[in-house]
C-alpha cells in the first residue's frame, strides 16, 4: 500500500504515577473505526509501543510508516500531546492529513478549536462515517466541502452493529488482558457535568442474548477482565437475564452502576456473575448540590447498594466529584463520613470538578475556568477550601486519594541516561526517548555543578516535553538542598498531567528523587531533612539496614537481588511504599502486591 492510501490511528496514554502502572491506554475507539472501516489492523499503531516511546521516538516511528493520514483519539489527558505530535508531523511530513475525534471534540473547546494543528475534527460517533473520515482522498474532499469541523451526531446503531475489534485482529484480548467492551451506548441521564450524553443522548442497548454471545466470545479469546465501558451497566431491562446468563462464563467483570438500583437480590445475582468491584457515582451527599448538577437522586439510596454489593462480597469503588456547584468543603468531609460510617471507605476515589467541552456546566460556567486540561474551575478560595477538605477524607479514609510518584530505579531500562557532571559535558549527547525516563546525575560536588546539572535537564525535558522525566541526584556528599528546589522550577506544566499534579500538590512530569549508595557519609539529620522535600532512596542488601528514625522519616530503600520473598518482606518492612528494587522483574512483581 503505498503512501497515498496509508492511514494510521494512535491514542496517547495519560502519564501514570509510578513507572510500571498501567496506562489503562485502551484504543478501543480507534480500533472499532478501523475495524468499521474495514482497513488493515495494523492501521491502528500498537498500544504497547504507544505507551512506551518518547515524544521524539513516537515522531520518528510514525514518519518511518510515512502515512498520508494520521487520526487521534482525544480525551483531556492527551489533547496537547497529540496536538504537538501533529504540528511535528506536518513538519515532517508534507501534506499529511491529521485527523481527531474523541471527546475533547466539540464546538464549544475554543483552545482546540483554534489550535490549527488538525485538519479535519470529527464529534460524535465515527463508526458509520469512519470509511471516509479515514481514508485520506475522501478526508480531503470532507475538508474542502466543510472546513475542518464535521458534526457527526445522529447516529442510531447499537453496539455490536459493526465488526468488534478484539475479534477481528485490531486489538489482542490473549493473555489475561482487560477486555473494554461496551452493551450500552446512550445515557438517559441529565448531570450536567458529563459530556456523554451530547453525543449519545438515547440509550442504545445490545440485548442479554446478543451481549452474553459476545461475552462468551470474549472470554474463548482470552479475556482475563471484561471491563463495561456502559455509562450504566444495571440500566438495562434484562439485567436479571443478562446476570444470570454470564454466572456460566466463569470471568471476571467491573463496570459503573446506578447504586440506587442495587437491591439486597439484584447485589447477590452481580455478585455470582462474576463482578468483583463495581464504580458507584455518588460524587456528594447534599441533595440539593446532585438535583442542581441534574443528577436528583437520593444519596442514600446511592450508599443502601453500596451496602448490598459489601454484603454479596463484591467491593464497592466509590466516586466522589469535589467543588459541585453548591457544594461546599464541609459537604465533601460530611459525604466522606457516611462512607466510613457505613464501611464502605476501602475504595474511594475524589476528582475535582472538571468543567468539561460539550457539557451544560460549560455554558454555565463560560470562562470561568480553566482554559485548558483539566478545566477546573479557577484556582480561587473555593479550591483551596476542597483541597483542605481532600486531605480530611484521606485521614477519614485511611489512605492517600493518589498513588504517591515512584521514581523508576531498577536497572537496564533503555531510557536511563547516567551523566556524571565530572566528565560529561556534552550537552549535544544522543538521548534516550521514552514516555517515563530517567537522568542520573553524579558528581562529587552537586552543588558547585549545578549549572551544568540544570543543562542537562533542560535539554532532556526540551526533548521530550509531555513525557515523565525522573531527576535522580547521586551524591557523594551533601548538598544544599536548595538545588532540589532549584531543579523543580524548571518544571513548566504543558499538559493535563502537569497541571493536575500541580493543583494536588505534587511532581508533575519532572520529578525529583535523591539516590545514595549508603548512609555513612551522611548526617542523619540531613537525610532527614531531604526526605522531607522529595524522595530520597538509599541502596542497601536489606530493609534492617534502615534506621527506624530513618524508615520513619519516609526514607525508602532500594533492595539488591532478584529472589525476595515478598510475603516475608511485606511483613519486615514498616511501609510497603518505601521499598524499591534494583532488579525489574522484582520491582514488577512488588508494585503488583502495591496493586499498582
Amino acid at each position: 500500500m503505498g503512501r497515498l492510501n496509508k492511514s494510521l490511528i494512535l491514542q496517547l496514554p495519560l502519564n501514570p504515577s509510578a513507572p510500571l502502572e498501567i496506562t489503562g491506554n485502551v484504543p478501543l475507539a480507534g480500533a472499532s473505526l478501523a475495524a468499521a472501516a474495514s482497513l488493515p489492523p495494523e492501521t491502528v499503531i500498537d498500544q504497547n509501543a504507544v505507551d512506551t516511546a518518547g515524544d521524539r521516538s513516537l515522531l520518528q516511528m510514525i514518519v518511518n510508516r510515512s502515512p498520508a493520514l494520521v487520526a487521534f483519539t482525544l480525551y483531556m489527558w492527551n489533547a496537547e500531546r497529540s496536538l504537538w505530535l501533529a504540528n511535528m508531523l506536518k513538519r515532517e511530513l508534507p501534506g499529511v492529513i491529521t485527523v481527531a475525534g474523541g471527546p475533547e471534540v466539540t464546538r464549544d473547546n475554543e483552545w482546540l478549536l483554534s489550535s490549527g494543528g488538525f485538519d479535519l475534527m470529527v464529534a460524535g460517533e465515527g463508526e458509520e462515517l469512519a470509511g471516509s473520515i479515514l481514508n485520506p482522498v475522501s478526508a480531503g474532499n470532507i475538508i474542502r466541502n466543510n472546513g475542518n469541523f464535521l458534526d457527526a451526531g445522529g447516529m442510531c446503531f447499537t453496539p455490536g452493529m459493526y465488526p468488534n475489534p478484539w475479534l477481528t485482529g485490531y486489538l489482542d484480548p490473549s493473555g489475561g488482558a482487560s477486555i473494554h467492551v461496551e452493551t450500552i451506548r446512550g445515557c438517559a441521564g441529565a448531570c450536567t457535568y458529563c459530556s456523554y450524553r451530547r453525543t449519545h443522548p438515547s440509550p442504545r442497548v445490545l440485548d442479554a442474548e446478543n451481549a452474553e454471545r459476545l461475552l462468551r466470545r470474549l472470554v474463548d479469546a482470552g479475556a482475563g477482565e471484561i471491563v463495561f465501558l456502559d455509562p450504566s451497566f444495571n440500566s438495562r431491562a434484562d439485567l436479571v437475564q443478562l446476570l444470570k446468563s454470564m454466572e456460566a462464563l466463569d470471568a471476571e467483570f467491573f463496570g459503573e452502576m446506578l447504586g440506587d438500583l442495587i437491591s439486597p437480590d439484584t447485589a447477590s445475582r452481580i455478585a455470582d456473575a462474576g463482578f468483583k468491584n463495581v464504580e458507584i457515582g455518588l460524587q456528594t451527599v447534599n441533595r440539593n448540590t446532585l438535583a442542581r448538577a441534574g443528577r436528583p437522586v437520593d444519596p442514600e439510596l446511592v450508599l443502601d447498594g453500596a451496602v448490598n454489593l459489601k454484603n454479596a462480597g463484591v467491593s464497592p469503588v466509590i466516586d466522589l466529584i469535589l467543588d459541585l456547584p453548591g457544594d461546599t468543603p464541609s459537604d465533601a468531609v460530611r459525604t466522606a463520613l457516611m462512607i466510613r460510617d457505613r464501611e464502605l471507605h476501602q475504595h474511594v476515589q475524589a476528582f475535582y470538578l472538571s468543567i468539561l467541552p460539550g457539557t451544560v456546566m460549560r455554558q454555565q460556567f463560560r470562562r470561568r475556568h480553566m482554559p485548558r486540561p483539566p478545566y477546573y474551575r479557577s484556582f480561587n478560595d473555593s479550591m483551596c477550601g476542597f483541597a483542605e477538605a481532600r486531605e480530611e477524607i484521606a485521614d477519614i479514609v485511611g489512605y492517600d486519594l493518589d498513588l504517591a510518584e515512584r521514581p523508576l530505579l531498577f536497572e537496564g531500562w533503555p531510557g536511563t541516561e547516567l551523566i556524571d557532571l565530572d566528565v560529561d559535558t556534552d550537552l549535544s549527547r544522543p538521548m534516550p526517548s521514552f514516555r517515563h525516563g530517567t537522568i542520573r546525575i553524579t558528581s562529587h560536588d552537586l552543588w558547585a555543578n549545578r549549572c551544568l546539572a540544570l543543562d542537562f535537564i533542560r535539554t532532556r525535558l526540551q526533548a521530550d516535553p509531555f513525557c515523565v522525566l525522573d531527576v535522580i541526584l547521586c551524591p557523594e556528599k551533601e548538598f544544599p538542598l536548595d538545588l532540589v528546589d532549584i531543579v523543580r522550577k524548571l518544571d513548566n506544566p504543558v499538559d493535563y498531567s502537569g497541571r493536575t499534579a500541580r493543583a494536588l500538590g505534587r511532581q508533575g512530569n519532572l520529578r525529583v528523587s535523591v539516590l545514595m549508595e549508603g548512609s555513612d557519609r551522611f548526617h542523619i539529620d540531613w537525610i532527614v531533612s531531604a526526605a522531607a522535600i522529595c524522595t530520597v532512596v538509599i541502596d542497601a542488601d536489606s530493609p534492617a539496614e534502615l534506621s527506624r528514625e530513618l524508615w520513619e522519616a519516609g526514607v525508602s530503600v532500594r533492595l539488591s537481588g532478584n529472589d525476595w520473598n515478598l510475603a516475608e518482606l511485606s511483613s519486615e518492612v514498616p511501609a510497603l511504599h518505601q521499598v524499591l528494587f534494583r532488579n525489574k522483574c522484582m520491582e514488577e512483581n512488588w508494585s503488583r502486591a502495591l496493586d499498582i
